[in-house]
């Protein structure tokens, strides 16, 4: 059972410290949902200069991340307690910061948003990717499709077996 924050001023100490790292966190995650705003319109615009300027930002913001959460794992260790301890605790006003529950719940949203945002932005480049990778394979004259035999059609509309490369370019 918690002790009450004014019987233990160490505590409140600790909750205080908690909420200051939740926002941070949270700023954090703002930064990180910016930059994969930034990042998707970059691959739509296919602005390589600002892709890779934003990637860079982009894994500075998680390496931070990272740091407080690390930061936020040992105040908890010391605290002896969870976050899940910690919020239910907030949640009683006579115990708890209120803002501690809106932050983390805050922190919750953004954190999904996030992952649906990266999510996007994959499977951008993984379509990119492919894209390129098919066109690389025209140029050199490898077939395109999954089959060692490609099916391709005659000027009747029948299909035909042709073991011939199309290469554009000859060295």
């Amino acid at each position: 059972m918690a002790m009450n924050a004014a019987a233990n001023p160490q505590q409140s100490i600790n909750q205080q410290e908690l909420s200051a790292l939740l926002q941070r966190e949270l700023n954090q995650v703002r930064n990180l949902l910016h930059c994969l705003e930034q990042e998707y319109a970059a691959l739509a615009e296919r602005q390589t200069t600002t892709l890779e300027e934003v990637v860079k930002s982009k894994q500075k913001t998680i390496g931070q991340l990272e740091q407080i959460g690390r930061e936020r794992d040992r105040l908890l260790a010391s605290m002896n307690t969870t976050i899940q301890q910690q919020l239910a605790e907030a949640s009683d006003p006579a115990k708890g910061e209120s803002s501690l529950a809106a932050r983390w719940n805050e922190l919750v949203v953004l954190a999904e948003k996030c992952q649906e945002m990266n999510r996007i932005n994959g499977s951008i480049v993984d379509l990119v990717s492919r894209q390129s990778r098919h066109a690389l394979d025209i140029l050199r004259g490898i077939s395109p499709q999954l089959s060692s035999s490609p099916e391709l059609y005659d000027r009747t509309g029948y299909k035909t077996i042709s073991s011939e490369t199309h290469t554009l370019t000859k060295a």
